[in-house]
């Protein structure tokens, strides 16, 4: 406690992370009886008790003490570090996960080998057995240009990361922009229903869908590879 009063006091605020609390202490009352947190997009702190934000922190994690900088990289270098390491998991594949393209075949597969066939409606989670992926699907295809476009300004001989934009762009128009042929218009997208993964036809098309998606993740890897591999020589 003296330790995180110590850091408020100095303007640095404290990391806290676990399950019930996650989100930067910025300020304290009552010699520390009281703890301000920041959590989520909000721009303004909320109370907590001391004994409220020590309840069910673990014991050898849970708060961190952010120190003196240990070393001194470049924006650039980190993007260009992050770049060269996407190939690298984007081809993960064990016995129990995988990413990339496979991992849209794995799901493509799920759906349409029957896995919730049989399945009653109050065991289908929506989100633990379908949204889930469609979410990480969205958010690739939408949210990560930014993320490319700077990793480009940093680095402007990563030309190629122009390619990979355009490709994740045709990622998300298969989940939202495809004129009455994406995923949310045939009923594969967040308003997906057990009914629809139970109906063999409907499935199918979702799975065609979800295939296209494993292969432009192909492409997307083959484009990084050749233009780190020009890099390297």
């Amino acid at each position: 406690m003296q330790t995180l009063i110590s850091y408020i006091d100095k303007g640095v605020p404290v990391i806290v992370w676990y399950e019930t609390l996650v989100g930067v202490f910025v300020g304290y009352e009552d010699y520390g009886k009281i703890l301000l947190y920041i959590t989520g997009n909000n721009n303004q702190p909320d109370r907590i008790t001391l004994d409220n934000a020590l309840e069910g922190r673990p014991h050898n994690d849970g708060w961190i003490f952010v120190g003196n900088r240990k070393e001194d990289r470049s924006l650039a270098k980190i993007y260009r570090e992050a770049i060269f390491a996407i190939p690298r998991h984007m081809s993960i594949k064990t016995d129990t996960y995988c990413f990339g393209a496979e991992a849209f075949r794995a799901w493509a597969r799920d759906i349409e080998n029957g896995k919730f066939d049989g399945m009653k409606v109050e065991e289908f989670d929506t989100w633990s057995y379908y949204t889930n992926y469609l979410c990480v699907l969205a958010t690739n295809g939408t949210a990560s240009h930014e993320f490319l476009r700077r990793a480009m300004k940093f680095n402007p001989d990563m030309v190629f990361l122009e390619e990979v934009m355009r490709l994740y762009k045709k990622t998300a128009d298969i989940w939202h922009n495809q004129n009455g042929e994406d995923l949310e218009a045939i009923g594969g997208g967040f308003n997906i229903t057990l009914e629809t993964l139970q109906n063999k036809e409907k499935r199918a098309r979702i799975a065609a869908k979800i295939r296209e998606c494993g292969d432009i993740t192909d492409q997307i890897l083959q484009v990084l590879n050749e233009g780190l591999q020009t890099l390297k020589e």
